[in-house]
């Protein structure tokens, strides 16, 4: 009885202990630190754990096609951003540089480490562009505050404009002073061997209004993703998932000059700020935060916030659109404007070209529906679905592999080239370099056809391909039973 009392106590010492471990206050010890092997690496340090990587690295696609896009093939960013002791990282880069127009702060020119070893470091990056237009000193101070359990990563930027002439046009100019992303957003687009788990349905923001407002995570743009302005000390977050949602703080009067704008590819969150002419002779000067918006906050922003109506004439008038699915008889729908449920972030089909191309509800050769297009003119009547490829979150490309699409075709009366499917390899966001690949086009009347279309491995460069089943001239065509298949 004696040793069973002796063990009671002695488990009850060991639990007392460790729940006094585990609730203690994290004691953040920060350092820069450099870690070599074929590429040096710096990272941002607590203690042992690395919490944010500093990185100049010449990136792949699909972040290359963002970066291109922005004319910085060698972004100067933090990655990996871990925003609690021992998290995951939940924000996958914060640019560094400033940009507008062709001019891009890319050239790190100054990097100063002060308080390694302490509770709070700070880090100065000196930045500027290749023609020195302009310099941004942008100050990092990171701390830890104990209360949310949060990282704080504070960022004050000092910007001088050395030839105010440059932007000077008698009307405000606009900076882009960040464009931060957060991690495994958006969701794969398709199944497959590998697939990550996407996170998080919305972003939801702290409005100007007073209103929390939300932002649905879809791959449409539109009216809801630009023209996001914050009141003062505003949040703006990811939410929600209950291991951590990231947010931005426009910190007071900051939030009055910066207008947000949401990109439907990625959702990465673009920081544009704008200035009047006059003020481009003086310093300028932002200040924003990134850190862990609190779960209970989270929750309340995410159940509070409002989705704003998209305007009568967006997407043609479209509330409901056809899902693209990698074998699909176009059963499924997606909501236009609305968060899509489910482990995936899809792609949809639009119209496009001439008119006449409905979502048949009442005629498949599976299931009820197909996608139709009926005309009397002898134009091209599209459609269309950019979805496919590493650039829109599906597994990488190699060079090795090709795709072939098959479709089943059946028209009514089709005089003119004739109904065809199609596909074309892209470069993102540089105009279409290469040719729409096509298979055997239909015309005249044919019960269910099944159309064939091979294409070899992505050209160099490419990261996206393109679906495209069309009508060029006359009749009635319709698509069903899609089958995408990537060849090994």
């Amino acid at each position: 009885m004696q040793g069973k009392t002796q063990i009671i106590i002695i488990m009850a010492i060991m639990l007392t202990v460790f729940y006094a471990e585990s609730s203690a206050a994290h004691k953040p010890v920060f350092s820069w630190q450099i870690r070599g092997d074929v590429n040096y690496r710096q990272w941002i340090y607590d203690n042992d754990d690395p919490i944010a990587l500093f990185d100049m690295s010449t990136l792949d696609e699909p972040m290359q096609a963002l970066m291109m896009f922005q004319l910085v093939p060698r972004p100067v960013v933090l990655r990996h951003l871990k925003l609690t002791p021992g998290g995951k990282p939940l924000v996958e880069a914060v640019q560094l540089y400033w940009k507008s127009g062709k001019v891009i702060t890319d050239v790190l020119d100054g990097l100063d480490i002060q308080g390694d070893g302490t509770d709070r470091l700070t880090v100065t990056f000196t930045l500027k562009d290749e023609w020195d237009t302009m310099k941004v000193t942008r100050t990092l101070t990171l701390s830890y505050d104990e209360k949310a359990g949060s990282y704080i990563y504070d960022f004050k930027d000092h910007t001088i404009i050395n030839y105010p002439e440059t932007f000077d046009k008698n009307n405000p100019v606009g900076f882009e002073i960040s464009d931060p992303w957060f991690t495994d957003c958006p969701a794969p687009s398709q199944q497959f061997t590998g697939v990550w788990k996407g996170r998080y349905s919305m972003y939801a923001y702290e409005s100007r209004d007073g209103r929390t407002v939300s932002i649905p995570h879809t791959h449409y743009g539109g009216s809801q993703k630009g023209g996001i302005v914050l009141k003062n000390d505003g949040l703006f977050a990811a939410v929600y998932e209950p291991d951590g949602n990231p947010a931005i703080q426009l910190m007071g009067d900051t939030a009055s000059k910066i207008s947000i704008g949401i990109c439907p590819w990625a959702y990465d969150v673009h920081l544009g700020f704008a200035v009047e002419p006059i003020e481009l002779y003086k310093p300028i000067q932002t200040h924003f935060r990134i850190f862990q918006c609190p779960a209970d906050r989270a929750q309340t922003m995410k159940q509070a916030a409002e989705i704003p109506a998209l305007k009568p004439n967006e997407y043609g008038g479209l509330s409901e659109v056809p899902m693209y699915e990698r074998n699909s008889s176009f059963e499924k729908s997606l909501q236009v404007g609305v968060p899509h449920k489910g482990n995936i972030d899809p792609w949809a089909w639009f119209p496009q070209d001439e008119k006449g191309a409905v979502w048949d509800q009442s005629n498949g050769r599976t299931g009820s529906k197909s996608l139709k297009i009926s005309k009397d003119t002898p134009g091209i009547a599209t459609w269309f679905s950019m979805c496919e490829g590493q650039g829109y979150f599906t597994e990488p490309w190699t060079p090795c592999k090709g795709y072939e699409i098959t479709c089943w075709v059946k028209t009514d009366n089709v005089s003119g080239p004739g109904a065809s499917i199609g596909l074309c390899y892209h470069i993102p966001n540089v105009p279409p370099e290469w040719p729409v690949l096509r298979s055997e086009r239909l015309t005249g009347t044919n019960g269910w056809t099944k159309l064939v279309l091979k294409a070899g491995p992505p050209p160099k460069d490419t990261s996206i391909m393109s679906l495209h089943f069309q009508l060029a001239g006359s009749g009635t065509t319709w698509f069903d039973d899609l089958e995408v298949k990537m060849l090994k």
